[in-house]
């Protein structure tokens, strides 16, 4: 079975119309849904789409999503403890200095390393940047003449 890691950035835009790249995150989405693909998160992505989707849409909203993840065998959370955070910090953060990579970006790679997952569904260019294969695919930045 295929695993992707689900980033907050694509999972967001799925699911919020008002979102720029709604269309293309909500079809790669169903693509990796009816394909059986395993969507890896963490605990603090999760806390991320949580408070994003509440603040959109509510409330109940932030609940439904939570039912969902933790009904939904295809989704699966990892929890972050102590010394997956030093591990980030270190392999990711330190090494990185020149990127403006958050804690829960470096935890994201981190788990990803460590589970020798190479696709994560986003739309946050770092996980291009710490060689990783995003899905959707990047926009290519549009030439001016």
């Amino acid at each position: 079975m295929n695993t992707v890691f689900a980033d907050a950035s694509a999972w967001v835009a799925s699911g919020n119309p008002k979102e720029e790249r709604h269309q293309e995150a909500r079809e790669t989405r169903s693509t990796l849904v009816e394909e059986g693909t395993t969507l890896l998160t963490t605990n603090l992505v999760l806390a991320e789409v949580h408070a994003l989707v509440s603040r959109a849409g509510g409330s109940w909203a932030g609940l439904e999503l939570l039912d969902t993840v933790y009904s939904d065998p295809q989704y699966a959370v990892l929890h972050v403890d102590r010394a997956l955070e030093i591990a980030a910090t270190d392999r990711w953060l330190r090494v990185f200095q020149d990127q403006a990579f958050s804690l829960c970006d470096a935890v994201s790679f981190e788990v990803m390393r460590r589970e020798g997952i190479r696709e994560a569904f986003t739309l946050d260019h770092h996980f291009a940047v710490a060689g990783f294969t995003m899905l959707p695919a990047p926009r290519r930045a549009k030439h001016r003449r």
